[in-house]
């Protein structure tokens, strides 16, 4: 057996009441005044922790069936089961797949409900790990019935010696990097819904005017918003549909 598995802790058990009464009795102080030896009140053993002890002459006109010193610490070890069962039970709440009490709390804390969140599942949004790539975008993007693909912008503009234009700078203006391109192929999206077309008035249509609304793709937009970092900006663009 290795060390780790020799060193490695019990599971977590919440103690039954009468083990809880047995280690409240053990923690009394050792001598004649609580019925105790040098092993510790043990009930069966010691008279006054005996439940039998009452029906021995001269008690046994009083029929008493359980020892008074039991009954008192008996009380005493109920409350102290009550505890560590809340113990127990806050345990549990430190985990999603467990939880109950806290629900609304674990709910507060990931922001649900959320419409546009990629992961509107509680537990499912707990174990997401994230990510800054494209295919994570678009691993995302497909759980909502969205496909697409994406690719850096370069931007161009000044920075390098003899490279520089006129115009292009600004200041406090960024240089290179921050921008994405996200290309939505909406022929082979299950979530996209076409536009109806409309048919054209006399005198309403003008040249180089389309006769269909662009495509919606806010959903898609709603739900990237919540995964893609806030310093990128993104660019998009629609193919086929």
């Amino acid at each position: 057996m290795s060390t780790c598995e020799q060193t490695r802790p019990a599971p977590l058990r919440c103690p039954s009441a009468n083990e809880v009464l047995q280690s409240v009795l053990q923690l009394l102080p050792r001598g004649r005044a609580w019925q105790s030896n040098e092993g510790g009140p043990l009930m069966g053993l010691v008279r006054a922790f005996d439940p039998r002890v009452f029906d021995d002459p001269p008690f046994q006109a009083r029929r008493r069936t359980q020892s008074v010193l039991v009954g008192f610490w008996r009380a005493i070890a109920s409350v102290v089961t009550f505890i560590l069962a809340r113990y127990c039970d806050l345990r549990l709440e430190f985990w999603c797949a467990t939880h109950k009490e806290t629900h609304d709390l674990w709910m507060a804390e990931y922001g649900l409900p959320d419409a546009c969140d990629p992961f509107p599942d509680l537990c499912t949004k707990v174990a997401a790990i994230g990510g800054a790539r494209c295919e994570y975008y678009a691993a995302v993007a497909a759980r909502a019935g969205w496909s697409i693909t994406c690719a850096d912008i370069t931007n161009d503009c000044g920075g390098s010696a003899g490279n520089f234009q006129v115009g292009c700078s600004w200041p406090g203006g960024q240089i290179g990097g921050g921008r994405l391109l996200i290309i939505v192929n909406l022929g082979d999206s299950p979530a996209y819904v076409a536009p109806a077309e409309t048919l054209p008035y006399a005198g309403h249509l003008q040249a180089g005017s389309g006769l269909a609304c662009e495509p919606d793709i806010a959903p898609l937009q709603c739900i990237l918003d919540r995964v893609v970092h806030a310093h990128i900006e993104i660019t998009y663009q629609t193919s086929g549909g």
